[in-house]
């Protein structure tokens, strides 16, 4: 009986382990074109080697409630062991089909592996599908189906060889309770040192890493460890970046973000302008010849930007719009590990420029978007940073022109003007956020400017959309004391192979019968200094805007920007430009001493203050 239930616990170990090797050449091949670099045979068998690491740490995860289950009902037969094995072997082979095939289909998009902040997902399933086809969907799940079948079929057949609770048991003496004992406990110890190693603080997804070229390094690392290893530190900030001693990286981060000033340009000829700030889907300088991006993609765009006040380097915070809205609007970085808008106690404590225009100068504020709110906690940001009045998707007529997303950007558009021409004859004083999503996959809009490019065409369609809402708002009384600011949650990545850094690049835009007169100022600045620039400009304070600056301030002397993604920074000053790796340590391009430091005293403040908000 001992040796059957050893074989039976070898069998799960090894064909758990048999398939998360499997999964790394369907990985590579089905995402092969997002790597610059050929992957030859030499080079996935060094891939896989490295990788075997966590595949191994993942199979021990896998077997050890199969090794529990055998080693209690050795002890203590009362239970049906059969049942329970097979009931577990069907969850764990539903539970790697999923995170094997997702992580597959979802790299392309995302482009980092698959990690637990993709559960928040599944809090909305109308946001989790919204991106792709109904074809997709199915085929993703019919994949998911097999995959977990065949897993399936392998991890029972063995226990359905054996009838384990009919075979003959001789009951253990007192000595060979024993050795069972000690046996589990020399497993169990196994299985420890396996899953979190013999250094001084526990393995990570790191150590399968061996590139400097994230693509590779992903390949290594197995999805079901990576998601394993994330579950537990998704919310663990007080401990991360905490590389400088607490005084000095105080000291040293307080002269990068200085909170007062005086402007030394006045761009409007009133100090109480209403305000319509708008968050552009993926909006970034690749579309527009303004920026130095295509030419014919955003003409409006282009018409407009020489009307108002065009801010050209710019860049964005991070790469989600989760993260984008709380850079513009709370002038708060984007976290490489995380994002705070999942965690709504902390949300009221953020600052914010609507509460602020709200709070300080008597605001109407109104949030306007036409999606769901509810996905990833957008309803709570918009509450807990000021806005008295929320219009979503439930507030419009769909039809079939519409998208999975919610209502189209016209007819959003559409509804904002004659808001804001209402208010206007109202005599009211307001602030908006309007935040568009027509310009995000699946890039399926009622327009057809550009046939032979979905992305830009997309982009044209919104273009086409907000040069209409401005020529209207133009006519109308509204427009004398209108302050328009434009700007991108984030870029979208067209070729899956260029870096992050160039789609970055974000407009900013400030026109309106409230700008004195046209120009383009080529500072350097981040998203998150979008905040206090503008609340510099109406004479507000903004001095609870600890990681946001006015650029126009006489108090700006070192210009710089951070942008993160997934556990990665890239920054940038007059000097250079930095891209770095923080789980690796390394550079993976323009390493930098003095600009990794300071980078890395941005985010270990904003880990800091993150731990008490």
């Amino acid at each position: 009986m001992i040796g059957v239930l050893f074989f039976i616990f070898l069998h799960v170990c090894l064909c758990c382990l048999f398939f998360l090797i499997v999964q790394r050449p369907l990985f590579c091949i089905y995402n092969k074109a997002i790597s610059e670099t050929p992957i030859t045979p030499r080079l996935f068998a060094k891939i896989s080697w490295h990788g075997l690491y966590t595949d191994i740490k993942a199979a021990c995860y896998m077997t050890a409630v199969p090794v529990l289950m055998l080693w209690f009902h050795l002890h203590f037969p009362v239970f049906i062991v059969k049942h329970w094995l097979i009931g577990y072997e069907v969850i764990i082979a539903i539970l790697i089909a999923l995170l094997c095939v997702a992580d597959t289909a979802l790299y392309r998009f995302w482009q980092f592996k698959i990690e637990a902040s993709v559960l928040h997902y599944l809090r909305s399933l109308k946001g989790t599908f919204a991106s792709v086809s109904a074809t997709y969907v199915v085929l993703a799940i019919v994949a998911v189906g097999v995959v977990a079948f065949i897993l399936f079929a392998a991890l029972a057949s063995l226990v359905a060889a054996f009838d384990l609770d009919r075979m003959p048991m001789t009951p253990l003496a007192w000595w060979g309770h024993l050795m069972v004992a000690v046996s589990a406990l020399l497993t169990a110890s196994l299985f420890y040192v396996t899953i979190m190693g013999l250094h001084i603080r526990p393995d990570t997804p790191v150590y399968s890493y061996f590139s400097n070229i994230p693509f590779l390094n992903h390949c290594a690392v197995n999805p079901v460890y990576n998601f394993i290893y994330s579950l537990h530190i998704s919310n663990d900030y007080e401990d991360l970046f905490q590389e400088y001693d607490p005084e000095w990286c105080r000291k040293k981060f307080e002269p990068l973000f200085p909170t007062t000033g005086i402007p030394r340009l006045q761009l409007l000829n009133l100090q109480r302008p209403n305000v319509l700030v708008i968050v552009w889907e993926s909006l970034c300088a690749n579309f527009m010849e303004c920026m130095g991006g295509k030419a014919g993609v955003m003409p409006r765009f282009d018409e407009l930007s020489r009307e108002g006040v065009l801010f050209t380097n710019c860049w964005a915070g991070s790469f989600r719009t989760d993260r984008g809205l709380v850079c513009i609007l709370s002038g708060y970085p984007g976290q490489p590990t995380t994002s705070v808008i999942l965690h709504t106690t902390k949300l009221p404590h953020l600052p914010a420029m609507p509460r602020t225009l709200r709070d300080l100068a008597g605001y109407k504020t109104t949030a306007v978007h036409g999606g769901e709110l509810n996905i990833f906690h957008k309803k709570d940001y918009y509450w807990a940073s000021g806005h008295d009045r929320l219009i979503e998707e439930k507030d419009f007529t769909l039809d079939k022109d519409d998208t999975h997303w919610g209502a189209r950007d016209d007819k959003v558009f559409s509804w904002l003007a004659d808001d804001i021409i209402s208010k206007a004859e109202r005599g009211t004083r307001w602030y908006t956020t309007m935040q568009t999503l027509s310009s995000h996959e699946p890039f399926r809009v009622p327009y057809d400017r550009i046939k032979d490019n979905e992305v830009d065409n997309a982009f044209a369609y919104v273009d086409d959309a907000f040069g209409k809402f401005v020529d209207r708002l133009k006519v109308s009384p509204a427009w004398k004391d209108l302050l328009i600011v434009v700007t991108g949650d984030h870029g979208v990545n067209q070729n899956k192979k260029s870096s992050p850094d160039r789609n970055s690049h974000i407009p900013l835009l400030m026109l309106g019968g409230a700008i004195r007169q046209p120009m383009t100022i080529d500072t350097l600045m981040s998203q998150t200094d979008i905040a206090s620039t503008l609340l510099g400009q109406l004479g507000l304070p903004h001095e609870d805007f600890m990681f946001s600056r006015d650029v126009l301030a006489d108090t700006y002397t070192y210009p710089f920007a951070l942008h993160t993604y997934n556990n990665a920074f890239i920054f940038r000053d007059h000097t250079g430009v930095t891209h770095y790796d923080n789980v690796s340590q390394l550079a993976l391009a323009g390493g930098d001493a003095k600009r990794e430091e300071t980078a890395k005293v941005i985010l270990q403040t904003l880990y800091s203050d993150l731990s008490k908000r």
